[in-house]
């Protein structure tokens, strides 16, 4: 592990712990410029950003719909599976996938429900074919 990413991981660490992120940069500059290190901040920077990167991408719940018509009955039948595994809503966003032929996909957090009929119409073509 680099330095600059030990920094960014204790940066990260501090907000989450409630420290605003003002605050927060504030002590890390001044604790860099106490040791002689302010030149890796723009390094710390970087690796914060990709940091905060892949922890929203684990975090985040997608939705996809076939088509937009589509999203009120997608987004009814999301709710219930989310409501049972006790996922907040607000981390599911919404995108329409022109590859699927209808129904719906929610994928994240290590999680696949897969409703749309492109996964019905392929389970149907490799049963008769096999």
């Amino acid at each position: 592990m680099t330095m600059e990413h030990a920094y960014a991981q204790a940066l990260s660490g501090t907000i989450q712990k409630g420290v605003k992120p003002a605050d927060a940069v504030r002590a890390l500059k001044r604790s860099l410029d106490a040791r002689g290190r302010s030149a890796l901040l723009p390094k710390i920077a970087h690796a914060f950003a990709r940091l905060s990167a892949r922890e929203e991408a684990r975090n985040r719940m997608t939705l996809s719909i076939a088509r937009q018509k589509d999203a009120q009955r997608a987004v009814k039948e999301a709710e219930k599976f989310l409501a049972r595994e006790h996922i907040s809503e607000a981390d599911v966003c919404e995108e329409v996938d022109e590859s699927l032929i209808g129904g719906w996909r929610l994928e994240g957090k290590g999680v696949l429900v897969d409703a749309s009929w492109k996964k019905d119409l392929l389970s149907i073509y490799n049963r008769s074919t096999s």
